[in-house]
């Protein structure tokens, strides 16, 4: 540092970093630090989080400040939620929003200590319109119908499982007593979830009686090798079989040494005497082998594969009667158990529109035998599963009231009655049991026949 000191009367002298006094004798040094611009100053941001902001519900303008006075700059750190330009924030879906509002400073002031700010943003707000259902006697059903504002689908729950129970939008009636049952609507990314809708109804305590209804009244007589026959309601009945002998497909009247397949219907006396029966028989025992009798709702000739079939719609009925026997070959077998298969008529296609793939509901049980002679049998619905649900996942093996609904699989369009050995054997019902066929016995003919044979009606009930 270079230092000049005063003389007297010589005015003010400045050399290198000194100034000093020339008059009034002494002098002063002034250092040159005490002559630079002073320090920036400090400022801070004031930021809080917009008020419930919505999905659907415009554009919110940012209000942040700074003690400066400066203007505030916004980010977004959760741009797949919400965004922003100069101050305005864009909502684009639910979810936690986080922003920043900070102050970069300038020349007088420091940059400000950024302020983060996270808010939940909510769907669009939705309201579910559920009135009370007419409560069903017990064993039947009712169809539940709600809407939420959003046109968002409606879920149902029951409670208590004891009294009533919902598959989909069916609700059935276990016991009597309290039912509450709840309409929901969940939300999605665009609305919030809809304050649930409960109706509590009273189940009646007598079930109500099932009404009888007739798929069947009989046979006209018909020997049916290679072709169809009538019910006495005019639906068509037949049979069919099939083996490894004949690549799994005997065409029927088929009558050869290898094997016979073919059938015939009875007239009797009245339809309650008139039967029909299908079988396949061969001297060469198989290692698989199916045998199927079928009959078809009144009117229905054929099950449609491009649209719905029509049929027996069931509304409060719980059980199949028929009256059915089989040879004796066959029931004299440790295990002779006969598979019952429901065909809906309902069309579903689980292809595609270029290449379409029918599908039609199918319930199947396994029932056995009692006697080799013509007996009746009455098997519960409930014994039945879903063994074909065309796709609809809803429909689990159990879900049978609600695959029978009308907006489901629909009405009864074909009952089959089937023997399955080998390797064509299934395991189904509840319980479940195995099919079988006759591979064991042979006739004093020397071939192993498996025959299906039913008498009269078939009803449900």
């Amino acid at each position: 540092m270079q230092t000049l000191y005063s003389r007297p009367c010589l005015g003010i002298a400045v050399v290198g970093t000194l100034l000093l006094s020339a008059c009034g004798g002494g002098g002063t040094i002034v250092p040159a630090s005490s002559a630079t611009a002073a320090a920036p100053a400090a400022q801070t941001v004031s930021f809080a989080a917009p008020s419930s902001p919505t999905v659907g519900g415009g554009t919110v303008t940012l209000s942040g400040s700074s003690s400066s006075g400066l203007p505030v700059t916004y980010t977004s750190n959760t741009t797949s939620v919400c965004t922003v330009s100069g101050s305005t924030l864009t909502v684009l879906t639910d979810g936690q929003c986080t922003l920043v509002a900070s102050q970069a400073g300038n020349a007088s002031y420091s940059p400000a200590t950024a302020v983060t700010v996270s808010f939940m943003i909510n769907g669009q707000p939705q309201t579910v319109t559920f009135a009370a259902p007419t409560p069903p006697a017990i064993g039947a059903t009712a169809s539940l119908s709600a809407t939420a504002s959003s046109s968002l689908p409606v879920s149902f729950t029951a409670s208590p499982s004891t009294v009533c129970t919902v598959s989909g939008s069916t609700l059935t009636a276990v016991a009597a007593g309290a039912c509450t049952v709840t309409a929901s609507q969940g939300g999605n990314t665009q609305y919030a979830a809809a304050m649930s809708v409960s109706n509590t109804i009273t189940i009646a305590g007598a079930p109500a009686t099932p009404t009888p209804v007739v798929f069947s009244s009989g046979f006209t007589a018909t020997n049916f090798g290679g072709l169809t026959a009538a019910t006495l309601n005019g639906g068509t009945y037949g049979g069919y079989a099939g083996s490894n002998l004949d690549g799994f497909f005997c065409p029927p009247g088929t009558n050869n040494a290898t094997e016979l397949c073919a059938g015939q219907g009875f007239a009797g006396t009245s339809g309650a005497t008139s039967s029909a029966f299908y079988f396949f028989q061969s001297p060469t025992i198989p290692t698989g082998e199916y045998v199927g009798l079928y009959l078809q709702a009144p009117g229905v000739t054929a099950i449609s594969a491009a649209a719905n079939t029509p049929g027996l719609q069931l509304t409060n009925q719980t059980s199949l009667s028929f009256m059915f026997n089989q040879n004796p070959e066959w029931y004299g077998l440790p295990n002779h158990n006969v598979v019952v298969i429901l065909t809906l008529g309902n069309f579903y296609n689980t292809g595609t529109v270029a290449a379409p793939a029918p599908c039609n509901i199918k319930l199947e049980t396994v029932f056995t035998p009692t006697s080799a002679a013509a007996t009746a049998y009455t098997l519960p619905l409930s014994q039945f599963v879903v063994a074909q649900n065309c796709g609809i996942g809803t429909l689990t093996p159990s879900s049978v009231t609600a695959a029978l609904a009308a907006n489901a699989g629909g009405p009864v369009a074909q009952i089959d009655f089937q023997a399955d050995g080998g390797a064509s054997a299934i395991t189904t019902g509840s319980p479940a049991l195995p099919s079988s066929a006759n591979f064991t016995t042979a006739t004093s003919g020397g071939v192993y026949p498996s025959t299906l044979s039913l008498t009269g009606p078939v009803t449900f009930q």
